[in-house]
């Protein structure tokens, strides 16, 4: 017994100084880099303000105009619209302009949008053309700051603490996807739409201080080059490289599953099980715990069985977590216990959606040079969020030609088929991000660089 428990105790203490590493390893990001503590405080401020926006703006629609549905769908869809018309466009600029300045820019034109529309609702001015210009506006300003911050992080972190601050990014969406609802809710019941638009402005005005005192980073000596030159050497890199292209290709396929899916589901859910639309968004919203412990872990995860496993691993967890929400429904249960399986499903896809992400963008910054920072980037954004609103038509349409109880199997299981893409990729034998940023070599450059030493 005594020396099971001599055994137990140094790895009792191991485990807890594992833990502690990431703690502190997270904390010594905050607290002794200061460009990270500022980028990452405007990025938290501006994903509040995003999470705001998106409630509030077809509220408004809703409440306050009386728009039809189309409008409302109008007012949503063109938010995502610049994603796919301007993700290479905003890829280009962040390469060859100083990050502060569109983190700074996009910030602030986020802000104004939003102040405008406050001011609109208080004064009765307001119509659903201002709602869909400004919609397109702040979906035009948040494709150029996302694709800005996510090329920062990785000029301003080490190597081997991306993972942990993109863990903490991931971290902090999952708690704004969490709260931020619900403080738009109660802000627009206590205190009305024009000052709720008021405080969803000042978040981005917040982030464009933040990102104001960005100091030190410098856009990258990109060749002086014609626009459509610029963008089409980004897209030449990107999918010049297996890794960086089965990223890609992983990322889209998984999220026109996952937006498949939910389509599918909230038909399935109201029409086939019966459940109202608190108890479906109970069981959704909890999903997002699964992926804030999954983004706190996800470094921890990766640094014991290796980058490339937890990768793989997260995106076929989070088929498996979506796969079981038709399973549970099969059984006869109350309605209690059906939530509480169904949120307990996607708790699970939400963990491994998170480990997903937090490796494939600390991948996607770690294998291209400085001066393609911008284009991968932006490349991967148009992939894999390109693919959301074909996701939600094809999860109408089969729900419709189908019934949803045979779209929702019909999905997962295509989602579960899918989500072992990775497991052909070289990414898959990762072990460290310093390994998988000798994929970023292009075929042949090496050999090149070789030979050029052996003759000099």
């Amino acid at each position: 017994m005594d020396e099971a428990c001599a055994r137990f105790i140094p790895q009792l203490v191991r485990s807890r100084d594992e833990m502690a590493i990431l703690d502190e390893e997270i904390r010594v990001l905050l607290k002794k880099n200061r460009d990270f503590r500022n980028v990452w405080t405007g990025e938290s401020a501006a994903h509040f303000g995003a999470q705001l926006t998106n409630f509030l703006l077809p509220l408004v629609a809703v409440t306050a105009l009386h728009s039809s549905g189309t409008e409302v769908g109008l007012i949503s869809a063109v938010q995502f619209v610049p994603v796919v018309l301007l993700s290479l466009v905003a890829g280009m600029v962040v390469d060859r302009h100083p990050p502060r300045r569109t983190l700074v820019i996009t910030s602030v034109v986020r802000g104004a949008a939003l102040g405008f529309l406050g001011l609109a609702q208080a004064t009765e001015g307001l119509t659903a053309t201002h709602v869909v210009v400004a919609a397109a506006v702040i979906g035009t300003a948040t494709v150029f700051y996302e694709v800005a911050y996510q090329s920062t992080l990785p000029k301003i972190v080490p190597l081997d603490s991306i993972s942990s601050a993109n863990g903490l990014h991931q971290a902090t969406y999952s708690i704004s996807q969490l709260a931020g609802p619900s403080a738009a809710g109660f802000l627009v019941g206590r205190a009305g739409l024009s000052p709720t638009f008021a405080v969803t402005a000042a978040l981005f005005l917040g982030a464009a201080l933040s990102g104001s005192l960005l100091r030190g980073v410098q856009a990258p000596g990109v060749p002086q080059q014609s626009a459509l030159r610029t963008i089409g050497s980004g897209l030449r890199y990107t999918w010049s490289l297996r890794t960086l292209r089965d990223l890609c290709t992983q990322a889209g396929l998984s999220n026109l599953h996952e937006q498949c899916f939910l389509t599918v589901f909230l038909v399935f859910a109201v029409r086939e099980l019966g459940l109202g639309g608190t108890a479906v968004g109970v069981a959704i919203g909890i999903g997002s715990v699964g992926a804030l412990v999954g983004s706190l872990v996800a470094a921890r995860i990766g640094a014991r069985i290796t980058v490339g496993r937890a990768l793989t691993g997260g995106v076929v967890l989070a088929a498996v977590g979506l796969l079981l929400v038709p399973f549970v429904s099969v059984f006869d249960l109350g309605a209690l216990a059906l939530v509480t399986l169904l949120a307990l499903a996607f708790v699970v896809n939400g963990f491994g959606v998170a480990l997903f992400n937090v490796f494939a963008v600390s991948l996607r910054q770690t294998i291209p040079p400085e001066n393609q920072l911008g284009a991968v980037t932006a490349s991967y954004r148009l992939v894999a969020l390109g693919t959301l609103p074909l996701g939600a038509f094809a999860g109408g349409a089969l729900a419709d030609a189908l019934g949803p109880g045979r779209a929702i199997w019909l999905v997962g299981v295509s989602y579960l088929c899918v989500s072992f893409w990775l497991m052909f990729s070289p990414l898959r034998s990762a072990t460290t991000l310093e390994q998988a940023r000798a994929l970023g070599v292009p075929p042949g450059t090496a050999d090149e660089a070789g030979e050029q030493t052996s003759a000099s």
